[in-house]
């Protein structure tokens, strides 16, 4: 995994609180500290092995898909011009190359289909050059504007609070060694790996400690009724049926077939050689321009043929399910609003940023 310039981007500042800067190296080493970086650096590492496993049998990359993906990163970052695509990478020390090849990696993560044995190493002893590798795909992924917000509602809050609770911070401490799973006679070397030493540890996990126990005053039973009634439609949950076919006259086909007939859509998609597939779906996931058609419909629900590109998708409304406290989705959904929007104003108050733009999700 070669590394085509020098390994910078991980000591620039993403935000400050006060005189106290945080580094993009900064933010990854708190997400592993709050488990964040172990199913990441799994995928990286069975993507990485796809890549090098389809390289290895010159396999041909499909370019029509890395073009696709890579006009979508732009329409994304709103990034109209190629001038405006290569300061976004230049800002981040991103080279073209390395955007090229991100993209690339992900299309044979998703499209490599030969058995993929990854190597089972932990981020924590990692070569410099696969850390470096790693960065670039949480740039360019967005993960690292995720893990650089939720580390800066830890740092506000600390910040509102820096009296220490002792009991809290053995909390923060004993789950750390359980996730971990190392005690305290292998913590020195943890933090080696890193750079770190307990002085910072214990700064991090009083800081989660703060935010932890803020969170549990915000997010009450009564907090989240209130948060979700008037969100009741757009977190009304959808299981939809698809067919995709290659022209109208076949769409209007599956129509037919189904109203008709009264075919399933499966039976359909199975008859006409028609990809098939089954998703389920929150209305605000749904396009914008979509979501008048599903303002009204009940389940069985056939909508009317959508354009793809040269090709069409045909939906049907399986399933129409009210949002509920008791879905975890949901509930997410509504915590995360309320946390959003509680930490707004500290944010304002004590976190400067540097490097990123604040994320968006």
């Amino acid at each position: 995994m070669p590394v085509s310039q020098p390994i910078t981007r991980e000591n620039r500042v993403i935000f400050s609180s006060g005189e106290r800067g945080f580094t993009a190296k900064e933010v990854v080493d708190c997400a592993l500290v709050r488990g964040e970086i172990d199913p990441l650096w799994k995928d990286f590492l069975r993507v990485a092995e796809c890549d090098r496993l389809a390289n290895e049998r010159e396999l041909e990359l499909d370019d029509s898909a890395l073009d696709s993906a890579a006009i979508a990163f732009r329409y994304k970052h709103d990034l109209i011009t190629a001038e405006e695509t290569e300061r976004w990478l230049e800002d981040r020390e991103i080279s073209l190359a390395e955007f090229s090849e991100y993209f690339a990696r992900q299309y044979w993560g998703r499209s490599y289909s030969g058995t993929v044995d990854p190597p089972k190493s932990r981020y924590q002893t990692a070569s410099p050059e696969e850390k470096d590798l790693f960065l670039v795909d949480l740039i360019l992924s967005g993960s690292l504007d995720r893990m650089g917000e939720r580390l800066s509602y830890r740092v506000a809050a600390r910040a509102a609070d820096p009296s220490d609770n002792k009991a809290s911070v053995d909390e923060e401490r004993a789950r750390f060694f359980s996730a971990a799973k190392i005690d305290s006679a292998d913590l020195a070397d943890w933090l080696a790996h890193l750079g770190r030493d307990e002085e910072w540890l214990e700064e991090i996990l009083a800081a989660e400690a703060v935010y932890q126990r803020r969170v549990s005053q915000i997010l009450t039973e009564q907090a989240l009724q209130k948060e979700l009634g008037p969100m009741q439609l757009n977190l009304t949950r959808f299981q939809l049926e698809t067919v995709e076919v290659d022209s109208r006259d076949a769409a209007a086909e599956v129509v037919a077939c189904v109203r008709n007939d009264g075919m399933e859509m499966s039976e359909v998609a199975e008859e006409s050689r028609y990809p098939f597939h089954r998703s389920e779906v929150l209305l605000e996931d749904i396009p914008s321009e979509q979501q008048q058609r599903f303002l009204s419909v009940k389940a069985g629900t056939l909508l009317d043929p959508i354009p793809r590109g040269d090709a069409f998708e045909v939906w049907r409304v399986k399933t129409r399910t009210e949002p509920s406290l008791q879905d975890p989705v949901i509930r997410a959904r509504l915590e995360s609003r309320i946390v959003d929007r509680c930490f707004s104003e500290l944010l304002s108050k004590y976190i400067d940023w540097k490097f990123f733009l604040p994320p968006s999700e």
